[in-house]
């Protein structure tokens, strides 16, 4: 049965890649217009390919009046790409390495991401006026400010400031978002970090019958003038990571 299981998904999620992929493809070229149509498009490949994969969210929150801004998440792997996508219509934040891919690499492209080059400092001025650009034409723009994937059953990691430079001075709104997956019934937890294999990883998970993803809203944070990027930093990890260890103290039964 988890033989079955795993190949009807995976090939269904195949299916449903090129499908969406030429929707997107069509609508991705011109201006903001068809940037703000893509991310809408991203949010139907994010509920499709959720919803295929066994990915069942629960939303503790209203993400109802967030109209645009910063959307900051923690991250303990690509799971939580599909879960961000299913519920708003984001734009991504890519590493530039994944640019060159295969098929991945050109699929995200038609997403029209903000390709992030760590390894170009120079480059940040631009992806910073990318980020303001975004959230000026109402495109909520996703990042993962811990930088990398953690287990999810510690305190967060600490944020990378640069991210918030994007906001300092404009009133762009940050919704901060916190994800929690309760262990399988396997007992392991869902996640891809440190120094574990990717495509084992997505074999496992696609095994599972059910993935359960408790999303939860926090309140958003409205930069004040003078407000640095560290400051704002140090505000969002403060309340993020308080919340977090609730979360999993709430559910240390799991752990």
């Amino acid at each position: 049965m988890n033989t079955f299981r795993k190949i009807s998904r995976f090939v269904l999620i195949l299916a449903w890649l090129p499908i969406i992929g030429v929707v997107s493809f069509f609508v991705h070229i011109g201006g903001w217009g068809a940037i703000r149509r893509v991310s809408k498009c991203t949010r139907i490949w994010g509920k499709g390919i959720a919803w295929l994969w066994g990915i069942r969210t629960t939303l503790h929150g209203d993400i109802s009046d967030f109209k645009g801004g910063l959307i900051l998440a923690n991250h303990t792997g690509y799971l939580d790409i599909l879960v961000c996508a299913s519920l708003f219509p984001i734009r991504f934040a890519p590493k530039k390495e994944i640019k060159s891919w295969p098929l991945l690499g050109w699929y995200l492209g038609i997403s029209r991401p903000v390709w992030v080059d760590r390894k170009n400092p120079a480059g940040s001025k631009k992806v910073m006026e990318d980020f303001r650009d975004t959230m000026k034409h109402g495109i909520p723009l996703l990042v993962y400010p811990e930088g990398t994937s953690s287990d999810g059953v510690t305190a967060l990691l600490p944020f990378k400031s640069t991210p918030f430079e994007a906001v300092c001075e404009t009133g762009y709104p940050i919704l901060p978002i916190l994800i929690y997956y309760h262990t399988l019934e396997d007992g392991t937890r869902v996640g891809w970090h440190g120094t574990q294999k990717l495509m084992p990883n997505v074999w496992h998970m696609l095994e599972v019958p059910r993935i359960r993803a408790d999303v939860y809203v926090l309140p958003q944070i409205h930069p004040q003038p003078g407000e640095s990027r560290k400051e704002l930093s140090r505000k969002a990890y403060e309340m993020m990571n308080t919340e977090y260890l609730r979360i999993l103290k709430e559910n240390a039964s799991e752990l």
